[in-house]
């Protein structure tokens, strides 16, 4: 039987004054799926020192080994986030995914750095949501510093549903709109200004939560995974956006993974009311 929602990039070490901890796309989004309730499966590649499966149990975990572990050095100035990669993991494609999880409803393809062969994207049916975080295809490194990246039109990667793509990501983040030539939906979060989502039905900004930020890693990520999950169950991009945007200002109110919300905290912070959720299967 399938995963509810198979994620796939690099997990990484993100290094702090007082060493490191885990974080990636896969590590985020992991916590934050689990945390809402679905059957989680991930495919990763680092070094035997890391062990994802000790780290986040809440998921399945297929590791591809690695030399290395994908490093972060996240520095935070006046709220602006530089970012250095000291180190980089295996390339991850097609052959690495186990064939069951290819039949999971929801996608998520998060790569950090580059791993990701485009390919992958082309690899399930047309029954799956697959969404493609946009940042791991964006990033220039120059002399290891992350640098924003170039909007492609025809980017080979833009193969799915959703794109998700930060403002620090990209440097036009208004021009991202040409996406949707190839995907349906474009989503630009903003950080404490909010989200911008292009659909069938145009532009929607859509306000930020006011909360008290402490740590802002991995809050695009959580962004993501929780919109893949609303937009299942209710098939609304700005609502599924809504929810999404309560998940991400939940989880910079503390540090790490271990600030990612549960789906009570997320609903009361947007006004659903209990019970509204559609169950999974």
């Amino acid at each position: 039987m399938p995963p509810d929602i198979l994620l796939m990039g690099h997990i990484v070490k993100d290094i702090t004054p007082r060493g490191w901890r885990l974080g990636g796309t896969v590590a985020y989004a992991a916590a934050q799926a689990a945390r809402l309730g679905l059957d989680v499966a991930a495919v990763t590649s680092c070094s035997p020192d890391v062990s994802p499966a000790e780290a986040l149990p809440m998921a399945h975990w297929h590791v591809v080994p690695s030399a290395a572990t994908t490093s972060f050095d996240n520095r935070y100035t006046d709220g602006r986030r530089e970012q250095w990669v000291t180190d980089v993991a295996r390339a991850l494609g097609p052959a690495h995914i186990p064939p069951a999880w290819c039949r999971a409803p929801l996608v998520l393809l998060g790569p950090v750095c580059g791993e990701l062969d485009p390919e992958v994207g082309t690899l399930f049916p047309p029954t799956s949501h697959v969404g493609l975080c946009a940042q791991g295809w964006l990033r220039r490194l120059e002399d290891g510093k992350v640098v924003a990246g170039q909007v492609e039109p025809d980017a080979a990667w833009l193969v799915g549903d959703t794109v998700f793509v930060s403002k620090e990501d990209v440097d036009d983040p208004e021009g991202v709109a040409v996406w949707q030539r190839h995907v349906p939906t474009v989503i630009l979060t903003r950080g404490a200004r909010g989200c911008t989502v292009w659909d069938a039905g145009g532009r929607h900004d859509i306000d930020a939560f006011d909360v008290e930020e402490v740590d802002a890693t991995g809050a695009g990520d959580v962004f993501a995974a929780a919109y893949m999950v609303r937009i299942r169950e209710t098939g609304d991009t700005l609502s599924a956006a809504r929810f999404a945007s309560a998940a991400a200002a939940l989880s910079v109110r503390g540090a790490g993974i271990e600030a990612v919300a549960a789906r009570e905290q997320i609903e009361t912070m947007v006004g659903l009311e209990r019970g509204v959720s559609r169950p999974w299967r």
